[in-house]
């Protein structure tokens, strides 16, 4: 037995790093260890071998992609408004680089160490969800974090409630573990109830529209790539019509939850204090983001600066008195890097699209890159694009993705 195990680490260690940054967003920065014993790794191996890096394309456009986001970040830092904070931002920006073509590399090896991977998400993010509602039905969850009040379902990830961002960003991975598995389990789709609920009932807007774009195109991949188009119709509107009905009754039944809905149909009226409502009180924040960005339209205030401004650029009648960054993640690029890294962000979706249609194997590529669209999507309006809880995010996405990519290239060889 313990020679079995000592083999099997032996090949799955790289996979234990990967899962290990997913696993530490439960708590405010342990995912950054895992992911800067990757970076090590990575830059030694780019000391060692550069050339080859370069020269293999996948990893190639990988380090075109990163740069696409990162050099902006670094022409921003000249007129930064508080260069010491900013530093802090773009100098470790780095370790995402090569934790990135570490994860390419060592998920290239085996495709079964890929798989490994997405559905040990799935059961990650399934406990995570199983174990949050829990806390919201008996008071607590199985490691005794309690649900003091509404909208603080938090599970494993208390005493912060970023759970439905995280959830609701991987729920791609659990469509694709759910849908390569029914065939063996047809009841495996309730596995995605505890999801749904939790996203819901915690009350973040901004996560709701994260699970919705990912549910609504994974339905589409389901059906263009489907053999069966009607059985895949009927089943999806089955599992459509059970999860509607739970998250119906749930809406009616909690109190906190039907307020916060009634709330978010603001933003299909005319009034300025129901759009404003709707959007968590945030207009006047994009209002001073971008009264920054018109005074800086160049390269920006410098990636987390927007706090150092905010009163300076805020209206008299602005209610907040600082704000960390502006909610809203174009708006976050225009005002910290300008029309640099609005430039940079757009190369950059015409980069990964671009690649993607050439390549021809959207059936393959389509469910890993879906989080990323979404993931960096221009009205997410949560967290920091450029803090390190959603970069990291990002890239260790976007490291999942060329993985499937450099395995598909490797087949047609």
């Amino acid at each position: 037995m313990i020679n079995k195990l000592s083999i099997w680490l032996k090949e799955y260690w790289p996979c234990i790093l990967i899962l290990l940054t997913i696993i530490g967003f439960v708590s405010k920065s342990l995912y950054n260890y895992p992911m800067g014993i990757m970076a090590v790794i990575g830059l030694y191996r780019v000391t060692q071998s550069a050339k080859s890096i370069w020269n293999d394309q996948v990893q190639k456009t990988f380090v075109i992609v990163f740069l696409c986001l990162w050099l902006p970040l670094l022409l921003s830092f000249p007129d930064a408004v508080n260069q010491s904070h900013s530093a802090k931002t773009i100098f470790p920006y780095l370790r995402f680089l090569f934790a990135g073509l570490f994860i390419i590399q060592e998920l290239s090896k085996d495709k079964k160490r890929l798989q490994f991977i997405v559905y040990a998400v799935f059961i990650i993010v399934t406990f995570w969800c199983v174990d949050a509602a829990l806390q919201f039905f008996i008071g607590h969850d199985l490691f005794g974090y309690l649900y003091a009040k509404q909208f603080s379902i938090s599970g494993m990830f208390y005493p912060r409630n970023t759970i439905s961002h995280i959830c609701s960003i991987l729920s791609a991975f659990c469509f694709f573990t759910v849908y390569q598995n029914t065939h063996k389990d047809k009841w495996l789709w309730l596995t995605l109830m505890p999801l749904f609920f939790v996203v819901l009932i915690s009350g973040r807007r901004a996560a709701w529209v994260m699970l919705a774009l990912s549910s609504f195109g994974f339905c589409i991949y389901l059906y263009l790539y489907s053999n069966n188009k009607k059985m895949i119709l009927k089943i999806t509107g089955v599992i459509t019509l059970a999860i509607s009905i739970a998250l119906s009754s749930t809406i009616i039944l909690h109190k906190p939850t039907n307020d916060r809905f009634k709330e978010t149909l603001g933003l299909f009226s005319n009034n300025y204090n129901s759009i404003n409502v709707a959007t968590a009180i945030r207009l006047p924040i994009w209002g001073t983001a971008y009264a920054a960005f018109k005074a800086n339209p160049i390269n920006g205030i410098g990636p987390r600066g927007f706090r150092h401004v905010y009163k300076e650029y805020a209206s008299k009648d602005n209610y907040f008195k600082s704000q960390t960054h502006p909610h809203l993640l174009i708006l976050e690029i225009m005002t910290e890097t300008g029309l640099i890294g609005m430039l940079g962000y757009f190369v950059l979706l015409f980069l990964l699209v671009k690649d993607l249609l050439k390549r021809k194997r959207l059936k393959n590529d389509f469910p890993y890159i879906l989080p990323v669209l979404i993931a960096i999507f221009p009205f997410n309006a949560h967290m920091a694009f450029y803090g390190s809880i959603w970069s990291t995010m990002i890239w260790w996405l976007m490291a999942i993705y060329f993985s499937t990519i450099h395995l598909n290239e490797q087949q047609k060889i």
